[in-house]
């Protein structure tokens, strides 16, 4: 490999710090600067995290030395930005969802292609030790033909009246519930099965038609204070969805941002016709198959070195933060290899984050129409 990669991270909420950590820790990529809008928090955050700071995005897209741009803002702002970076000829990670429609997912696409550069949507899940391995049981045949994938996405986060965040807004897309965490669902369950959902049946729930919104805004996750005014709320905070997979197999899905007690009970099964398998997020080293005579529980094993580096030992938990950085340094890879964008590869592209996106707009349509729609 050449030189470590060049890095700038736009997004100083939630999730943009995060980026910073997992490329650093990959080893092949340095995260150089880190931009944001509010020129107090970016300097706050760059200083905490020994990089450069700037609140002028044209300092990021005119840096001839920038190889990668990681887009880590809001929804409403992911097109804009990975379409700049693509065209000052940078390499994009952008967090789901790629963009609000399916036209602009695909002018995306588009754009990378015609730029010749890599894009990575962070479908973080993929990169778990035990859902590669969940995929490998899969494709070696040990679950036999696939008949069912089923599972649920939950979280309290936003259960009560007085929770809110931008991802409310009408300005972040007409989905919320669905399009923030039904979309790793789905992902995932495509990813581990090697097939796609090819049709969709949808009822969504809005159970908290008026929130109430602080006249501060807050970060995500974040506990706010002070003076709020009721607004109303148009995307929901929950989806039951059945699934029809192109190979015949069929699923569901419970989704909820509403769920009291749940943090982030992601949980995703899959039966064949000789076995099946289940995946907890919250116990990500474990991994449960069963047949009709035995079941037993598999654990993370080390599977050599990874990119340059040695894996955690069994028993040294791997979590969230480190799926993000293995999927990163597959990306990375890829990019320092010299591999063709064009190309097969290991991390999830531009293109499948056009597939969620499309995934989410059926649902969406399924909902209003009470019906099964396929999924373009």
């Amino acid at each position: 490999m050449s030189a470590r990669l060049r890095a700038a991270v736009i997004g100083t909420g939630f999730v943009g710090p995060f980026h910073v950590d997992a490329v650093r820790r990959g080893g092949i990529g340095e995260v150089v600067v880190i931009a944001g809008s509010n020129p107090e928090r970016t300097a706050a955050r760059a200083e905490a995290m020994g990089v450069a700071a700037t609140t002028d995005l044209n300092e990021v897209f005119d840096d001839p030395t920038i190889d990668v741009v990681h887009v880590c803002t809001p929804n409403w702002s992911h097109l804009e930005l990975a379409l700049k970076a693509l065209e000052a000829g940078k390499h994009v990670v952008v967090e789901k969802p790629l963009a609000l429609t399916s036209a602009d997912a695909r002018t995306l696409v588009d754009a990378a292609r015609q730029a010749g550069r890599h894009g990575l949507v962070a479908f973080t899940y993929r990169g778990y030790p035990m859902v590669r391995r969940a995929r490998r049981l899969v494709a070696d045949g040990e679950l036999g033909a696939i008949r069912l994938v089923h599972g649920a996405y939950l979280q309290d986060w936003l259960s009560e009246e007085t929770d809110y965040n931008w991802r409310l807004e009408p300005r972040a897309g007409a989905s919320r519930a669905v399009a923030d965490i039904g979309s790793h669902w789905f992902d995932t369950a495509q990813y581990i099965t090697g097939r796609r959902i090819n049709a969709v049946l949808a009822d969504l729930a809005t159970f908290l038609p008026v929130r109430q919104k602080p006249l501060v805004e807050t970060a995500a996750f974040a506990s706010a204070t002070g003076e709020r005014e009721p607004v109303e709320i148009g995307s929901e905070d929950a989806a039951t969805i059945l699934v029809r997979f192109d190979d015949g197999s069929r699923g569901a899905a419970v989704l909820s941002q509403v769920s009291p007690g749940r943090k982030n009970a992601f949980g995703l099964e899959v039966d064949g016709a000789a076995a099946s398998l289940a995946w907890q997020q919250e116990r990500p080293e474990e991994l449960w198959v069963g047949t009709r005579t035995e079941s037993r529980g598999l654990v993370r094993q080390p599977e050599g070195v990874l990119h340059g580096l040695p894996p955690l030992p069994s028993g040294h938990p791997e979590g969230w933060a480190e799926a993000m950085r293995d999927l990163l340094r597959d990306f990375y890879a890829a990019i320092a290899d010299g591999r063709s964008p064009a190309g097969e590869q290991q991390y999830p592209t531009l293109e499948d984050g056009a597939r969620a996106v499309a995934l989410v707009d059926a649902v969406l349509e399924s909902a209003r129409a009470g019906q099964w729609v396929s999924v373009g």
